[in-house]
């Protein structure tokens, strides 16, 4: 599918299968990895720690094949393109403009608020996770370099917090657009 197609028909937003396959993966093992944090952080709750280094390392595996098929699809590249070019920066305004006046801006791959909380969210999610990849590769001795553990450590910890709100935002978002009736559940569908 190309990048022309990724397109709003009546109100439904077609998504590539791939597009829906990887957001998938990355919502499952972020959120788990996310809950892991929270309960590590703030309640030294440690019990599921193991699993958290473990998905730690697929969530590793899943960022870098997001990457690699954002950068080597047309409708990966358009996506972005709409998350990072700064000539979108106008289109955030706006939104936040019109959220301001009580209107609900709109939602998917397109120039605006929506676009740049993901696409911030995806760079939070890949520094703090490739860190914290690093920071236990460190200390297992695969990496020499001592202050990597001290980075991942300190941008895991300063991470989760912030994770967190993006991440109740972009659900919260999400709940609002589907209580507005706006089919943009169709991110899911895997068929």
């Amino acid at each position: 599918m190309t990048a022309s197609r990724i397109v709003e028909k009546s109100q439904t937003i077609s998504y590539p299968r791939g597009a829906r396959v990887l957001h998938l993966g990355l919502v499952l093992l972020f959120s788990f990895e996310l809950l892991n944090s929270i309960l590590a952080l703030w309640f030294q709750h440690f019990s599921l720690f193991q699993w958290h280094i473990l998905v730690g390392i697929v969530l590793s595996f899943w960022l870098t094949l997001s990457w690699i098929v954002y950068g080597s699809t047309s409708w990966g590249r358009q996506l972005l393109y709409v998350w990072y070019w700064p000539g979108n920066i106008p289109a955030i305004f706006s939104d936040v403009g019109r959220l301001l006046r009580g209107q609900l801006p709109g939602h998917g791959p397109q120039p605006g608020l929506s676009s740049w909380w993901q696409g911030m969210f995806f760079l939070l999610v890949s520094w703090v996770n490739y860190a914290g990849l690093a920071a236990w590769l460190t200390m297992q001795g695969y990496l020499g370099i001592p202050d990597l553990t001290h980075i991942g450590l300190s941008s895991m910890r300063l991470g989760t917090p912030i994770l967190l709100y993006f991440w109740l935002g972009h659900v919260g978002m999400a709940l609002y657009h589907a209580a507005r009736r706006q089919p943009l559940w169709s991110i899911f569908a895997l068929w």
